[in-house]
């Protein structure tokens, strides 16, 4: 049986992989503030919960009994648009990298995975590769950048095995519905008109069940280093958008050019990943259209 650790369990990412996992014989402990939303678990018979209040070094991994070899940190203090210049993004999650890799050692893990961002690469119209010089435009992005650093050299100092996923847009049901994709289909179910820039972005899309493949898939192999993890299957944003109008049938009127770019507004994101995909021996299996349709079907049913 595999034992594992996730540290962020109540994210988007963390909650999924833990769904996907619920059918196959692993253990799963799950650390988490005492204020994090993950009551649904604590009654899992595979899984095991503890909680502390401000850091995760709170924990005394003596009362643990288990080995676990892979840990996954999913966790971070701010990640949309409004909390992504906050000082917090480096007093809250820098330290909260830190203490998750020496939590690590301590529990005898041979694997950390943490999550970064393409935000860590900031503005670019080309092709991204992992080795482009990245140049964050925002706090977020720069700390993402410093926690890559950062966990890298410990995770070396500390003989673990390291992979940090520089994530580009992922998406799926029961997602955050501030993000672009569940916003627009949340919006034109209803047939409500939605303002919007002109969609003339570049970005990359992967459905969340194939992050959680690629997780999975990552308990077994050595870690990769810093790597892009996206569909490579970008799509302008005005197509997307059409798209998921035609989709979901709806009268909705789209009112392109309404909403200026933000200054820093990201234009393209097109990420290499050919690195994972050779690592893994892996491939995105959900095309676009199937991932907006299954996500589609899930506002449905909770509109029921």
């Amino acid at each position: 049986m595999n034992n594992i650790v996730i540290h962020g369990a109540s994210s988007f990412l963390g909650k999924s992989f833990i769904n996907s996992l619920l059918t196959k014989n692993i253990n799963i402990l799950i650390v988490a503030r005492s204020t994090s939303q993950i009551q649904n678990y604590e009654s899992s018979p595979n899984i095991t919960v503890i909680r502390y209040n401000k850091s995760i070094s709170e924990i005394d991994c003596q009362r643990l009994q288990a080995t676990y070899p892979t840990f996954f940190d999913f966790s971070w203090n701010g990640v949309f648009g409004t909390d992504r210049n906050t000082p917090e993004q480096f007093t809250v999650n820098i330290p909260l990298i830190i203490s998750s890799i020496e939590f690590a050692t301590k529990l005898g893990v041979k694997h950390w995975i943490g999550v970064g961002s393409q935000a860590e690469y900031g503005s670019s119209k080309n092709i991204i590769t992992e080795d482009d010089i990245c140049n964050p435009t925002t706090m977020y992005g720069k700390s993402k950048l410093i926690c890559s650093k950062i966990s890298s050299e410990l995770c070396e100092a500390y003989n673990i095995e390291h992979s940090w996923l520089r994530l580009f847009s992922v998406y799926g049901p029961n997602d955050n519905h501030d993000w672009l994709i569940p916003y627009l289909i949340k919006e034109m179910l209803m047939d409500k008109d939605i303002n919007v820039t002109k969609g003339e972005q570049i970005w990359d899309y992967l459905y969340i069940d194939d992050v959680s493949e690629v997780l999975f898939k990552l308990m077994h192999a050595k870690g990769v280093g810093i790597a892009n993890l996206g569909s490579g299957q970008p799509i302008v944003i005005k197509d997307l958008i059409k798209k998921i109008k035609s989709l979901t049938n709806s009268n909705s009127n789209i009112n392109f050019g309404a909403i200026d770019y933000r200054s820093d507004q990201v234009m393209s994101m097109l990420p290499n990943i050919s690195k994972l995909k050779t690592h893994l021996n892996w491939e995105p299996k959900i095309n676009l259209e199937i991932g907006l349709k299954d996500t589609i079907k899930s506002f449905k049913v909770l509109a029921r």
